[in-house]
């Protein structure tokens, strides 16, 4: 077996620990919750999660030079995890006042997504108290085109209009703080999840930088849109019409080169074909437009897993999803199955029984656990 793998299944029994470990701490004191997860890390030290999660309890306690130490952690080791860079970006507008900063990892989301409503909403709100109206504006509208029912965007909107003429001057208000109260700490969420930073900035401190106009008024749409005829593809894949699918994607992808549900679309649709090279290509593709979308993240690992064999290259992205989602069953299944291909049954059975115990009614497991118990029992015969 070779080292990379070894480093994989390493991580796998660290996800394991991890849950225990998040279990430990959901009812002890924030100092004792620290001191579990240092204890982790002393064992696990690349492990991104606990690193962004020992950020947010520091925080909590209020040392925010060594939370700002591990949300930064965190992201150097896991910079797809949009909730690591929210969490960063966050911190660093709301916590520090480090406008420039915030922005450009904002925007960095953005290019990795750029149909992320809750990055659009953040710039928004940093540009209307930048005092950048135009730029807010932009950032709301297109929040709320790609979300009609978006309440922060059409809040934000509602800032930008005019003031309407009182009829009589109102009394003196006292001025606001400019440095937005953050949230007081709760209690920890799910162990299932990465903590989250304390809140998004409904304020921000007026500090002058220059802010990019990365997005422009909305253009008048063409006569088919990309929506339009990705709609059209999946409607004739439905109905079978696979050849019609495909060109009408490949139009999409000829006119959006950033549309990264059209790749993925195409690489399912030449999975079907047989056709595994252009299959891998288009999901590499839907990947790397769009990290963060676990459902590409996993056909691209099937497709690396069942197609071309590359168990450890497979392993390494179903490591990093169940790290995100633990209690996604598919992506359990996936790593036990890998891990009995390599020899490493204790694992394989620890990730069935994660299963049984979301699923009980999960015939594959069941099945599986009861073919390795007979394998073992033959063994001692």
């Amino acid at each position: 077996m070779s080292i990379t793998t070894n480093q994989n299944l390493i991580l796998i029994e660290g996800v394991a620990t991890y849950e225990r470990t998040l279990l430990l701490i959901r009812d002890v004191e924030t100092d004792e919750g620290i001191s579990h997860v240092k204890n982790f890390l002393k064992v696990y030290p690349e492990f991104a999660r606990a690193h962004n999660d020992l950020a947010v309890l520091y925080h909590r306690a209020g040392n925010p030079l060594m939370a700002l130490a591990h949300y930064e952690k965190a992201h150097k080791l896991d910079s797809a995890n949009t909730t690591y860079r929210k969490n960063l970006a966050d911190f660093y507008f709301v916590e520090l006042e480090w406008a420039d900063d915030a922005i450009q990892t904002y925007l960095d989301i953005l290019h990795a997504n750029p149909f992320d409503t809750e990055a659009l909403n953040a710039l928004g709100s940093i540009s209307l108290h930048l005092g950048r109206r135009e730029q807010a504006r932009q950032y709301f509208s297109r929040s709320l085109q790609l979300d009609a029912a978006n309440q922060d965007a059409r809040q934000g909107l509602r800032q930008l209009e005019p003031a309407q003429p009182a009829l009589s001057a109102p009394p003196a208000q006292p001025v606001p703080s400019t440095k937005p109260a953050l949230s007081p700490p709760g209690p920890l969420p799910p162990h299932d999840a990465p903590l989250s930073f304390a809140s998004r900035p409904a304020e921000a401190v007026p500090v002058t930088v220059f802010f990019p106009n990365d997005f422009k008024a909305p253009e008048p749409e063409p006569v088919r849109t990309d929506q339009e005829l990705h709609r059209e593809a999946i409607a004739c894949a439905n109905k079978g019409e696979n050849e019609e699918a495909v060109q009408l994607l490949e139009k999409v992808v000829e006119q959006n080169p950033q549309y990264a549900a059209a790749y993925n679309d195409l690489g399912v649709l030449c999975q079907k074909q047989g056709e595994l090279e252009r299959y891998r290509r288009y999901h590499e593709e839907a990947v790397r437009l769009q990290p963060s979308s676990t459902v590409f993240q996993k056909n691209l690992a099937d497709l690396l897993c069942v197609g071309f064999g590359e168990l450890e290259e497979a392993l390494k992205i179903y490591v990093r999803l169940q790290a995100r989602a633990p209690q996604d069953v598919e992506i359990l299944k996936a790593i036990a199955r890998i891990c009995t291909e390599v020899g490493k049954d204790t694992d394989a059975r620890f990730f069935l029984e994660r299963v049984l115990a979301l699923q009980p009614w999960d015939r594959d497991a069941q099945e599986t656990l009861k073919v390795m118990e007979s394998a073992d029992q033959g063994g001692e015969m």
